[in-house]
């Protein structure tokens, strides 16, 4: 079978084959907003309507990875561009919805529908052996991983508080609709180079919130917690704070801390002597090796930390790090970075 979104010049680089014939194919398209559903079927000789070639142009591929493929994309009715995932349909996980049985990653981005700084879904297909998943793509964005890579040691502390309070309150906003990301590393967030403002991304590995056991684990796996690594099970939102630990050590340091298992059940990351010790005791307590002792989100929140000022005018700029937050430094203008990500999504494999 050939892809859905590659051109017909670049059809010979996508791993699928051409076995299915155009009378056998069927695709079924589903909307977001409004939720409609029509099935294009065949009959001898027909020729398929190709719905997603229909209403988008395809571009370039944002990213590659073991879930599929990601595409650039253009609404042609109004020029909206779009990101197009694909994700082959052996690796779609499956839920009971009350629509039937639907993807999972299709019912768990419904639910955040309404979540304000979620990527959301505008529509979706299904087509054979692939999911297509058609989502938002905001214009003059990088991942959070490559704008850290461009501030060595880390980002300031205030930058740091002003994102992570962000991402705190995204994650409060996807818990209160039932659903549990599963994989949350800098990867998954873009950074509107503009404003500031912070955007969670692919729930591919997310699941529906319970309060019980999980023991599965979809998510990076140098973000999980030290009870995946030792017994293959977890909760889920000790799990999260675990990861959050995880993600701002990677924020004021520049890199994560663990690299692999060991490391993990060890726990023990070397802190930099410019970071403050506010922001090293929040390290600590999200990265507790007891999920038990780990705060919940709200307490998080509450942390001296979080209560110094923070400061999202710093998004654009390469200053020196501070401790604490109190400083006024002359701030750089870093013009390439914020050219070189004009209207980019991601620029990693596994980021959506």
């Amino acid at each position: 079978m050939t892809t859905l979104v590659l051109p017909p010049s670049s059809q010979q680089q996508h791993h699928h084959n051409n076995n299915h014939h155009p009378q056998q194919q069927d695709t079924t398209v589903h909307q977001q907003r409004p939720e409609t559903s029509t099935t294009s079927t065949n009959k001898a000789r027909s020729t398929v309507v190709d719905p997603l070639h229909a209403r988008y142009l395809i571009a370039h591929k944002l990213a590659s990875g073991g879930f599929g493929d990601v595409y650039a994309g253009v609404r042609k009715k109004d020029g909206m561009q779009v990101a197009i995932k694909v994700v082959a349909k052996k690796r779609m996980r499956e839920t009971n919805s009350a629509d039937g049985k639907l993807p999972l990653e299709v019912v768990l981005l419904r639910r955040v529908a309404k979540v304000k700084n979620v990527i959301h879904m505008l529509e979706y297909f299904i087509h054979n052996d692939q999911l297509v998943i058609v989502l938002e793509r905001p214009d003059r964005c990088c991942d959070l991983y490559d704008f850290i890579s461009e501030r060595p040691g880390g980002l300031d502390e205030r930058l740091a508080r002003d994102f992570f309070k962000q991402i705190i309150q995204i994650l409060k906003d996807v818990h209160a609709c039932g659903v549990l990301h599963r994989d949350i590393k800098d990867e998954n967030f873009l950074v509107d180079m503009r404003s500031g403002q912070l955007y969670l991304i692919d729930f591919g590995s997310g699941a529906l919130l319970q309060d019980g056991i999980y023991t599965d684990f979809e998510g990076t796996s140098c973000y999980a917690a030290p009870e995946w690594v030792t017994c293959r099970r977890y909760f889920g939102l000790p799990q999260t704070v675990w990861s959050l630990g995880i993600l701002l050590y990677d924020l004021v340091c520049g890199d994560i801390p663990f690299s692999d298992d060991l490391a993990i059940i060890k726990c023990q990351p070397p802190f930099p002597s410019h970071l403050s010790p506010e922001c090293i005791q929040l390290i600590e307590q999200c990265l507790s090796i007891r999920s038990s002792e780990r705060p919940s989100l709200d307490q998080c929140l509450q942390s001296s930390w979080l209560k110094f000022p923070s400061s999202r005018d710093l998004c654009l700029s390469l200053v020196p790090r501070r401790r604490g937050g109190h400083s006024n430094n002359q701030l750089k203008d870093l013009h390439s970075l914020s050219k070189s990500t004009a209207g980019c999504l991601t620029s990693r494999g596994n980021s959506l």
